[in-house]
């Protein structure tokens, strides 16, 4: 089985790992129903592509009667991290400061989001002043 910490999710699979993390698990219909609003498919796509994710390690399934129920066998949020440090590393140049710089800049922060930030930044410091000082 390849390894799952070199895999890539390709943005449909992307789409239904996010379904399946929702429901924690699912059959391949509660998957298309939970994403027709946003994408609908067809049962043998959704079928397709969630039998690649489980060969890719991604998802595991079990018979349960008639149906396969896929469930998760990687967080969303370490595929997040990973996905994070591909992006910090390829746009970039490996800069936390400059990710940062470009999403403060974007149109999509709020002002109240900014102030979130500040407020985890602010945590952080403050966990790490506390270990330095020990």
């Amino acid at each position: 089985m390849p390894r799952k910490d070199t895999q890539r999710l390709t943005p449909l699979e992307a789409l239904i790992m996010d379904a399946v993390w929702s429901l924690s698990e699912a059959t391949v219909h509660e998957v298309r129903q939970r994403l027709r609003p946003v994408k609908p498919m067809a049962y043998n796509t959704v079928l397709t592509v969630m039998r690649i994710l489980r060969d890719k390690g991604f998802l595991t399934s079990e018979r349960n009667g008639r149906r396969d129920v896929y469930r998760p066998l990687v967080a969303r949020e370490q595929m997040a991290r990973r996905s994070l440090n591909e992006l910090l590393e390829q746009f970039f140049a490996g800069s936390a400061h400059a990710l940062v710089s470009q999403l403060l800049d974007s149109e999509r922060v709020t002002e109240e989001e900014i102030r979130a930030i500040r407020r985890e930044l602010n945590r952080r410091l403050r966990q790490r002043e506390g270990s330095e000082d020990r």
